[in-house]
């Protein structure tokens, strides 16, 4: 037997289950791609281990998510998108992994440095919205300066 919906309560818009995320510069994003790449090319180079355990130990899972929400930002007219803490621990593992994987020292230091920015931030953590399934800081999903954040068909 089907459960009947019940069309007068209206549906509620996706809310994460996290409290909040850190705000992260364009500029930061780009070296998080580039630190997970790099840990998911020297765990490919060096490990036997299958393509779901490396891409685990890498972090490279995050990359998409980050280019949506980049692209969703930009479209905005922002400069920063969110990270939640779970991905923060997801680069912390990136970075650890790099370790033992002979990571080039330069995007060692760099993941480390924003590791340290990113905790100290995780105080202040803006509440999310979720806009077409891309994560988003809650109030930035309406119109931007420029006009609306989805193109109009009319």
């Amino acid at each position: 037997m089907r459960r009947r919906r019940n069309r007068e309560q209206p549906h509620e818009p996706f809310t994460p289950t996290t409290s909040g995320a850190i705000a992260i510069a364009i500029q930061e994003i780009v070296t998080v791609i580039e630190i997970l790449e790099h840990a998911h090319s020297q765990i490919t180079e060096l490990s036997d281990a299958s393509n779901e355990t490396i891409s685990s130990a890498s972090g490279s899972t995050l990359i998409p998510s980050l280019y949506a929400r980049a692209g969703l930002a930009s479209i905005n007219g922002r400069h920063d998108i969110p990270l939640l803490a779970s991905e923060i621990s997801l680069l912390e593992a990136a970075v650890i992994n790099l370790e033992s994987y002979d990571g080039n020292e330069t995007v060692l230091c760099a993941g480390y440095e924003l590791l340290d920015n990113f905790t100290y931030r995780r105080r202040n953590a803006d509440p999310l919205s979720s806009v077409h399934g891309i994560l988003t800081f809650a109030g930035e999903a309406g119109d931007t300066a420029s006009g609306p954040a989805t193109p109009s068909l009319a």
